[in-house]
């Protein structure tokens, strides 16, 4: 039997620093590490705050997702945002590698995109275009939501 009963040992994580204290973020378990979403944008103060890409629009809630250019399910995302005329923010983790240490906190361990926060919450990783319609209150068969005020009306 090949494997069987061997353990590999595991290289050990880098540790999340805090932005706020430049300490290691101390956790009660070492798979969710505590992390100030608040911070997301000012990982690095030396190196200045993310730069964010906005979408045209105001809303009286945040929404961010960290993406990757490449990926699929981001642009699908995306793309449901827009179409539904929802302001969102993006942050690229391919531009700004060092977001991943967030995204990767949010996941327990994974880098998987797009991970969404709204007002600093994450809601979703990786949605479905009928997780995202749930989120976000769209659609006659949903009802509420983070976002419900973005639910249209009848013309």
């Amino acid at each position: 039997m090949r494997g069987a009963g061997v353990r590999v040992p595991q290289a050990p994580k880098p540790a999340i620093m805090s932005p706020t204290t430049k300490e290691p973020a101390m956790t009660d378990t070492p798979s969710q590490p505590e992390i100030q979403i608040g911070d997301a944008c000012e990982i690095d103060p030396a190196a200045g705050p993310i730069q964010a890409t906005d979408n045209v629009g105001e809303s009286d809630r945040d929404v961010l997702l960290y993406v990757n250019a490449w990926c699929g399910d981001c642009r699908r995302a995306i793309r449901f945002l827009d179409e539904y005329e929802i302001p969102y923010r993006t942050i690229d983790l391919d531009d700004h590698p060092e977001a991943s240490d967030i995204v990767e906190a949010l996941n327990r361990g994974s880098r998987s995109v797009p991970t969404i926060l709204v007002d600093g919450e994450h809601v979703a990783t990786e949605p479905s275009r009928a997780e995202l319609a749930s989120i976000f209150g769209i659609g006659e068969e949903v009802s509420g939501g983070v976002l419900g005020r973005f639910k249209r009306s009848p013309s």
